[in-house]
């Protein structure tokens, strides 16, 4: 199978075209806000913006493969139960349907791009709506919930 994605980030990189859907752009889900870039199915790159000390649990997106994407800030990703402590603009990390991933936000927060492609057949939508983490939350804002 030919994996297309990495051509993607790059193009999507360099070019920085933005095609910002009407509706369903932004989402506020406890400390995490997003916000669509770019989304031509089966292609999506969502901007996330999280608040100081905060931080996303293990989770996998069972229809997106993506690269995250350094911005700003305090992060330690994770993948796989490895910490990625790349804070450094540009730096990126793979993240397969099958890795479970998260992120430990310090004291700046964090600011990361995520660059997707949808698989299955799915539309692109808010990533966090295609969710599955270790205690069967059924989406981010599920799983929020249930952190407090």
């Amino acid at each position: 199978m030919f994996d297309d994605l990495p051509h993607f980030k790059d193009w999507w990189l360099q070019n920085r075209p933005l095609n910002t859907p009407q509706d369903d752009a932004l989402r506020y889900v406890g400390d995490v806000h997003g916000v669509v870039l770019y989304r031509q199915d089966p292609y999506q790159v969502e901007l996330f913006i999280t608040k100081p000390n905060s931080e996303i649990i293990p989770h996998v997106h069972p229809n997106v493969d993506s690269f995250e994407v350094y911005v700003s800030g305090d992060i330690k990703f994770t993948k796989d139960g490895e910490v990625y402590d790349q804070n450094k603009l540009g730096s990126s990390l793979r993240v397969y349907p099958n890795n479970y991933h998260g992120g430990v936000f310090g004291e700046r927060g964090g600011c990361f791009i995520s660059i997707q492609k949808w698989l299955n057949g799915v539309k692109p939508t808010f990533v966090g709506d295609d969710w599955k983490d270790l205690v069967q939350s059924k989406s981010y804002a599920d799983s929020y919930v249930k952190k407090d």
